[in-house]
């Protein structure tokens, strides 16, 4: 019995779908369906300072206020940390001297005027010099808006001026009626006048000024103890030292 061979005609491509032949369509994968992988959704980038502050201007209430100049703070904050540039330094003096900032502070009472000034500062040489004197005493604390008559140590000279005045009456009227000289008391008068000076006129937070509230302190708590415990003079004066220390102690804005 004779075998039959089908050929193909000449010019006939390969059977669809057969294996092994080239040009075989592939075949539709088994697997389950699944949607294409989304592309990443970019991280939506912070305003930048200018329009937080130009949304924190027109903000209709004060927490609203509040929230943006928190905003404002943190990204005054980090333009500082990023190092100093020419373009940064140029930002600040515009935000300061355009006077957007005054009256916006955050939550925590910082305003947003004292941030861009302390971030001027932090950029180092030459930016920090051009600081202006006015925002640097805004930084400070001593506002010219708001430091009025320095009150704290008009006050405090005043009150131990009065308390060496009644000291000296006392002992101009009694004499030597107690036990004791009376020159040592007048020494210690002296030295609390003297320590007032650096005290009252000293930088803030300086040294000098350390010292002076410190050998206050000393010689009015001696005087005191002279006068209360020592059967002595001075209570007046060292009660009036005490006090001035106290009021020099208060912030000073």
């Amino acid at each position: 019995m004779s075998s039959t061979t089908h050929t193909r005609p000449p010019g006939s491509g390969p059977r669809e779908g057969a294996p092994g032949e080239e040009g075989s369509a592939e075949l539709p994968s088994l697997a389950p369906w699944e949607a294409p992988a989304s592309p990443p959704v970019p991280e939506e980038a912070p305003p930048p300072v200018r329009v937080l502050v130009e949304e924190a201007r027109v903000a209709t209430t004060g927490a609203e206020r509040a929230v943006l100049a928190t905003k404002i703070n943190h990204q005054l904050d980090a333009l500082a940390a990023g190092g100093g540039s020419r373009e940064v330094a140029d930002l600040l003096h515009q935000l300061l001297e355009s006077g957007q900032l005054a009256g916006l502070e955050d939550a925590e009472g910082r305003s947003c005027r004292a941030a861009a000034t302390k971030a001027l500062t932090r950029l180092g040489f030459p930016f920090a010099l051009e600081v202006r004197p006015e925002d640097l005493a805004h930084l400070r604390g001593l506002d010219e808006d708001a430091q009025g008559f320095p009150w704290v140590p008009t006050a405090a000279g005043t009150v131990l001026g009065a308390g060496i005045l009644a000291q000296w009456w006392v002992l101009s009227r009694q004499g030597t009626a107690r036990e004791g000289p009376v020159l040592p008391l007048i020494l210690l008068m002296g030295l609390s006048l003297m320590a007032l000076v650096p005290g009252v006129l000293g930088p803030e937070r300086s040294t000098s000024q350390r010292a002076g509230l410190l050998g206050l302190l000393v010689l009015s708590l001696v005087q005191l103890y002279l006068g209360l415990f020592g059967d002595y003079y001075g209570a007046f004066s060292g009660g009036a030292g005490l006090l001035a220390w106290l009021l020099l102690m208060l912030p000073r804005r």
